[in-house]
């Protein structure tokens, strides 16, 4: 990504703190000012082109809050789907077990309103997880 591409995406996520913190050699799971971690918060407010840009530059997806919440947990609260599928599709792709029960009827219940097309996404992508899980074990 160019230069000032990343600086337009950093822009128009309302990144709170300075753009070189987003550099793609940064850590997005360190503790910034202020406790703030760039992944968590990417995460928690739904900002699908950042987590996309952390994503393809090694962030962890499976780090976990300080009061133990996943990157999952914390995207639901979002409400982005766009968000969340990047996670479940980065998740599975590093074989990550499968969400449990609980977390399964959050991820319903968060996108029961939505369109239908993207419920039914979710669907088979939980499906498909379930899927490669059992396979790969």
């Amino acid at each position: 990504m160019s230069d000032w591409k990343h600086q337009q995406m950093i822009k128009a996520s309302a990144w709170p703190l300075a753009a070189d913190l987003l550099a793609p050699d940064a850590d997005f799971t360190a503790r910034l000012d202020g406790g703030l971690v760039p992944l968590h918060w990417a995460c928690r407010e739904g900002k699908a082109g950042l987590l996309k840009h952390m994503i393809e530059h090694g962030a962890n997806v499976h780090d976990h809050t300080d009061s133990g919440q996943s990157m999952l947990e914390l995207a639901i609260t979002s409400r982005n789907f766009q968000t969340v599928m990047l996670l479940i599709d980065r998740l599975k792709a590093t074989a990550a077990p499968p969400p449990d029960e609980a977390l399964k009827k959050r991820l319903n219940a968060a996108f029961s309103d939505g369109h239908p097309d993207a419920r039914n996404r979710l669907q088979q992508t939980l499906r498909d997880w379930e899927r490669i899980a059992k396979t790969a074990s």
